[in-house]
């Protein structure tokens, strides 16, 4: 019971300072039936404010960025504001991406666990949050070229971002076509096709997969991974993943993102938290649509790096897990 009553605080906090639930909206909460504990707790909220609630079920997905059943996206299209607790991400999906082109509001749970709602990582100041995540989305707006480094020198690599645009994810979807998946909290840009080019040392999280304990070296060229060292158990792992989607772009390099939520841990079991976490980079790799890039795959997977060094143009903006821009 006092579990419920904790979830439901978070849940409380969601509605109100995410997504700004007002009485008489059309609010979808989009579910699976590994969740719906969860989407049920949001469906009592969101009648006890009086929206106009609907519940929808779904079987689970398989993987992050499968399309959804056409009768659930007509749903989503129609909705003022969305809440999805999923086991899988529906964000990088076409059925997505035509709600918040319909203006949709969109908070997103993937890998939602019950322990998510307790921890503390959603009882975070999400107004404060966004300045800094906006600090970072303007630098990016503003930049040509990132380089991404670490203390070793293991990891050493560059994108160009030339007139691309960051998607500021700062948990606040107060606005139409705003999309949010707290407790990762971040902004994130996509590299221009084909430019990125370095190693990369994975040592935080693969998303889905969990923590990483055995770091691993990605090399990159062309904007994709031509090699994976899979001397260590983690990186035979992620091998056997993104093989096992069996589409050639899944390779592709399409995101760059900040992880910027200073309550979220890597290495709870919860995916969100894994790339959230505060001053931690992830490269997305796969479906790269919703970030603004043209390359589209059957899902996308996250590579979390625990201490980037970021530097856009000739500032570091990001060092040591602070903000320096």
């Amino acid at each position: 019971m006092l579990e419920k009553l904790a979830m439901m605080r978070s849940v409380g906090n969601i509605l109100d300072s995410c997504l700004a639930i007002k009485p008489k909206e059309q609010l979808l909460v989009l579910t699976d039936t590994d969740n719906l504990p969860t989407g049920q707790l949001f469906a009592l909220a969101g009648e006890e404010r009086g929206a106009e609630t609907i519940l929808l079920v779904m079987k689970p997905r398989t993987r992050h960025g499968e399309e959804l059943p056409s009768i659930i996206a007509d749903a989503m299209k129609a909705a003022d504001a969305i809440v999805a607790p999923t086991t899988f991400s529906v964000n990088h999906t076409n059925a997505r991406k035509r709600a918040s082109d319909a203006g949709a509001r969109l908070i997103f749970f993937p890998g939602s666990q019950e322990a998510m709602f307790t921890d503390g990582s959603l009882d975070i100041d999400f107004v404060k949050q966004a300045e800094i995540i906006m600090r970072l989305s303007r630098a990016f707006d503003a930049g040509s070229r990132v380089r991404v480094t670490s203390d070793d020198g293991a990891t050493d690599f560059s994108i160009d971002i030339r007139g691309r645009k960051s998607v500021p994810q700062t948990g606040i979807c107060h606005t139409p076509g705003t999309i949010s998946p707290p407790p990762c909290i971040e902004t994130a840009v996509s590299p221009i096709e084909g430019s990125t080019e370095g190693v990369a040392v994975i040592d935080g999280a693969v998303v889905p997969g969990g923590e990483v304990l055995e770091p691993f070296k990605l090399t990159l060229s062309g904007g994709r991974i031509v090699d994976i060292d899979t001397s260590g158990k983690d990186g035979r792992k992620f091998a056997s993943l993104i093989e096992s989607y069996g589409d050639d772009n899944m390779y592709c390099h399409v995101e760059l993102g900040i992880g910027l939520n200073p309550k979220a841990k890597i290495g709870r079991g919860i995916e969100l938290e894994d790339e959230g976490e505060f001053g931690t980079l992830h490269l997305g790799i796969g479906n790269g649509i919703t970030f603004g890039s043209t390359i589209r795959a059957v899902g996308h997977i996250d590579l979390v790096i625990r201490h980037p060094i970021v530097q856009i143009d000739d500032v570091i903006a990001l060092k040591s897990r602070e903000v320096l821009v």
